[in-house]
């Protein structure tokens, strides 16, 4: 996987931590299988529980009345997803599901909705997923993605990446979306200039974020295209999903008006599930001497772990690429993706409640 990985950043490549504002509520699996549902909402509160996104109170299942405990573990039963609709004494309801897919194969697969925006609405659950590879799956997964009815794959990846970790879908009818290019490696190790440090390999990182928004707008064109259309729920993906899929989340939250800390607080999240130096590890151990990526193999880890990271800092350089080259992300938009003022509506009406 992480010799694609490394090939990706090697073609563009020629910190301070963010703090979002605290959810109003989330679910948590917790080790033993539950989920914890936990709530910050004042006075008494009425939990229910649905299996679709958009079943709103009249399609859901009580589950406790008056609660005041500020929390409620929930056991799940089957394998549906659960949302959980939390009505104040006010009658006001937020709605909270699980944001990481509890999948045996998964990488780096989650939900981008309940994010709060600077006006106060929220991003609908179960509408945008964002994910690494996917050729680990299980066929238990699948039976849990197919209640998902994903109708649209943009997978970011190159012709090498799918090649090497093909995609085998198994969670219902679905269009898959790819593009047929490669990524040229041939001036990786040019980019270090003869130094090798982890200072050097951070500042090349962010140099392949800087260059993103422009090297992979025809993905995220055609990304935001079947988004405004309404071909949802859609999924988008590369191989370890916090790069090219960092950068997607980030525009796409940006569209809706999530504000800047905590689009960079999910950036920031791969980090806390998938140990990239660990797969590391195991990865650069079986590669061939002959490879031209065995360079990666020769580098110490300290060198290696910027390129790991999912550091807040790559994917603010990336939009503050953008706003000083357009503007801003809205019209980086306009101009470079050919999304609409009207596109742009259509997807706040549908993506925002």
């Amino acid at each position: 996987m992480y010799r694609n990985l490394f090939a990706g950043i090697a073609a563009i490549a020629l910190t301070a931590a963010a703090h979002a504002e605290a959810p109003v509520a989330e679910a948590i699996r917790t080790a033993d299988g539950m989920i914890a549902v936990s709530w910050t909402l004042e006075g008494p509160v009425d939990v229910f529980v649905a299996h679709e996104a958009d079943a709103g109170i009249e399609g859901a299942t009580p589950l406790s009345m008056d609660d005041e405990d500020r929390n409620f573990t929930y056991q799940p039963a089957g394998t549906g997803r659960p949302y959980f609709l939390l009505r104040s004494g006010q009658g006001a309801v937020i709605e909270v599901a699980e944001r990481v897919l509890p999948l045996e194969g998964g990488r780096n697969f989650r939900d981008l909705g309940g994010y709060r925006t600077a006006d106060g609405q929220s991003v609908k659950w179960g509408r945008l997923y964002r994910s690494g590879a996917m050729h680990e799956l299980t066929a238990q997964d699948y039976q849990y993605l197919a209640d998902l009815d994903i109708a649209v794959i943009c997978d970011f990846r190159a012709n090498s990446e799918r090649a090497e970790e093909p995609t085998e879908w198994a969670g219902g009818p679905v269009e898959h979306i790819d593009w047929d290019y490669e990524m040229d490696t041939s001036g990786f190790a040019a980019a270090f200039a003869g130094e090798m440090s982890p200072e050097r390999s951070a500042a090349v990182m962010t140099e392949f974020y800087r260059q993103a928004p422009t090297e992979f707008a025809p993905r995220y064109a055609v990304m935001f295209e079947r988004i405004a259309a309404g071909d949802l729920p859609l999924a988008f993906h590369c191989t370890a999903g916090k790069d090219r899929t960092g950068v997607a989340a980030g525009l796409i939250l940006t569209a809706l008006g999530v504000p800047r800390e905590t689009i960079l607080a999910d950036y920031a999240m791969s980090d806390d599930l998938v140990d990239y130096m660990a797969e590391l590890r195991e990865e650069r151990e079986a590669i061939d001497p002959e490879d031209p990526m065995a360079f990666w193999a020769q580098l110490p880890e300290a060198v290696i772990a910027p390129f790991m990271a999912s550091d807040p800092a790559y994917l603010q350089a990336a939009l503050e690429q953008i706003e000083a080259g357009h503007g801003s992300v809205e019209a980086y938009l306009l101009e470079v993706l050919d999304v609409s003022e009207a596109d742009l509506a259509a997807m706040r009406r549908e993506l925002l409640e």
